[in-house]
């Protein structure tokens, strides 16, 4: 494939250098190498599993064009890159610009099948980059529709659309160049389950933050975690000037900490025709571009220190409101599993202690929901293909959705 280092045309790509893929085999076997260990160490995976009857569906697919679309609530790329690693074969892997900004990430990355893509943003590299390995077919092609990790790890996050657009753009290439081949999107839902008993983990992060908040520690372990959620509601109420409709509606109170938080960024960074109504992640992606186009705007050295510094408050405002303002408040109260236990107090330490907490040891199982060949709809594409992406979007984040709702209750069936 051609490597295209030219930035795509447009304001919002200023800075920004497209970042290839490759494939070195010296990396390659390097990071299949660590992987586990990475797994072990940073997110306290010890195991990855995979069902036999699900590998035999994936090796089945071997040699065609294969799009997979995991979920992405934390640290899914190494587990995909374990599964890599169990079918022998190689991926290539869409990847956030950020991720390319460290030196060494950038190194490593694009060396083993990652390359960039500007976000909320038309980037004409990416794409023309993503149609290519598509129809060469020589590797099959990991993106990860929710397009953000967010630590609650029994929820799935609206996908967006570019796994159907791309898919069925490079199909409209093969049938171009009088090709029949299929091109699939194969769904994967990977969850997390705690080996073991990890009452002491939970009792222990909620000592942590009982401390560090001058709280009782007295009571069952959901008082406690309700007496926390009440806790920072209240600091984060005062901090923002925010009265709360209903002070025993964690929701709603929730919900209005949310919009206010929204409303300063969008205000700060002049924000003012803005559609209430738009769905979180629509709002908070046009934010982080908004704040990204902001960094990169400045004439001269000491403009861009100002706009970085300020831009660096802004983007921490709006990491809260995705990894903590945004949780859903009764996360624990419909279902009280370790899992979502400690999902929620790993959120509270990120957002009281400033540093993320992986809590283990887990095991993380991956599952394999129907193939789809796209050339079964490539007719309805061709007719208004918008819509029959956003048909094919749902489809898809409908299908993780429901296996994620499987797994949880079978695991709930295995702990009796």
């Amino acid at each position: 494939m051609n490597q295209q280092n030219a930035a795509s045309a447009g304001p919002e790509n200023v800075g920004y250098k497209f970042v290839p893929p490759r494939h070195d085999p010296l990396m390659m076997g390097f990071a299949r190498l660590i992987t586990p260990l990475y797994l072990r160490m940073i997110t306290h995976v010890h195991r990855v599993e995979i069902s036999s009857e699900d590998k035999a569906r994936l090796r089945s697919l071997l040699g065609q064009r294969v799009i997979l679309t995991p979920n992405h609530p934390s640290y899914e790329p190494p587990v995909v890159l374990q599964l890599s690693t169990i079918l022998r074969t190689g991926f290539y892997f869409l990847a956030a610009r950020e991720i390319f900004e460290n030196p060494a990430q950038n190194f490593i990355c694009s060396r083993v099948g990652a390359y960039s893509i500007n976000r909320g943003a038309k980037d004409n590299d990416s794409q023309h980059a993503t149609r290519q390995l598509l129809r060469m077919g020589k590797h099959w092609l990991v993106i990860f529709p929710e397009g953000q990790e967010y630590y609650l790890h029994d929820i799935v996050l609206p996908f967006l659309p570019g796994a159907a657009r791309f898919g069925y753009g490079a199909l409209d290439d093969i049938r171009r160049e009088g090709n029949d081949d299929p091109v699939w999107i194969v769904p994967l839902t990977i969850r997390y389950h705690y080996r073991g008993n990890v009452d002491r983990q939970i009792r222990a992060s909620l000592s942590r933050l009982e401390k560090e908040l001058a709280l009782e520690s007295g009571g069952g372990i959901f008082e406690r975690v309700q007496r926390i959620t009440f806790c920072l509601l209240q600091i984060n109420e005062r901090l923002y000037d925010v009265v709360a409709p209903d002070r025993e509606d964690i929701d709603a109170r929730i919900s209005h900490l949310r919009e206010r938080v929204l409303m300063d960024v969008e205000h700060k960074l002049g924000m003012h025709d803005v559609d209430l109504a738009s769905p979180l992640r629509n709002r908070l992606r046009k934010l982080f571009v908004a704040v990204s186009r902001m960094r990169r705007s400045a004439s001269s050295a000491y403009e861009r220190r100002l706009l970085d510094r300020r831009a660096r408050v802004l983007k921490a405002e709006l990491q809260r409101v995705l990894e903590f303002v945004a949780m859903p408040g009764r996360y624990v109260e419909e279902h009280s599993s370790a899992e979502r236990y400690l999902d929620l107090l790993g959120r509270f330490e990120m957002e009281v202690f400033g540093r993320l907490k992986f809590f283990g040891p887990r095991t993380a199982r991956i599952s394999v929901c129907e193939p789809v060949n796209l050339g079964e709809t490539y007719s309805d594409w061709q007719q208004g293909n918008e819509q029959q992406v956003d048909r094919m979007t749902l489809q898809l984040e409908d299908a993780v959705r429901t296996r994620l709702d499987e797994l949880c209750a079978q695991y709930r069936t295995e702990l009796g």
